[in-house]
């Protein structure tokens, strides 16, 4: 799996950016990305309140509850979302789905990090992407445990 990750600065506030290629087509990426239930298989306990344009609470395990607000979507191409993170300012994550000659691209960014939170957002989201490359390879879309 390609991976690439890097922070960079911007007007806002450091960014951090993930690419994945996964061995599964667009619209079962898609899925596994906006689907409660699937979501929940790799991210951590997932609530939303609508799965297109509303808010969600993701209760990852060992990690504080994160709540935001889906302000873009364009399914099955890519969604943005303002998660809250008090008492620091929201940030924004971006989730691009690109299909690819053999399986899929996941291109997921995070801006307007607190410098603080860097390191926090780097650990959580390379464990949630590995979950992801690992419910990829079950076909149920579920991850089960390690």
């Amino acid at each position: 799996m390609a991976q690439t990750t890097y922070a960079e600065r911007t007007a806002q506030a450091p960014q951090l950016r993930y690419v994945r290629t996964l061995d599964c087509d667009a619209d079962r990426l898609w899925n596994l990305i906006t689907n409660p239930e699937l979501l929940s298989g790799w991210l951590g306990r997932t609530v939303l309140s609508d799965t297109q344009y509303g808010g969600f609470l993701v209760a990852a395990d060992a990690h504080p509850q994160q709540t935001g607000m889906v302000t873009t979507c364009e399914p099955p191409h890519y969604f943005q979302a303002a998660f809250n993170d008090p008492p620091h300012h929201p940030t924004t994550v971006l989730v691009d789905v690109v299909p690819a000659e053999h399986g899929s691209h996941l291109i997921l960014t995070q801006g307007g990090i607190h410098p603080s939170r860097l390191a926090y957002y780097d650990v959580f989201w390379n464990a949630a992407l590995h979950h992801l490359e690992q419910a990829v390879q079950d076909r149920s879309g579920r991850f089960l445990g390690e």
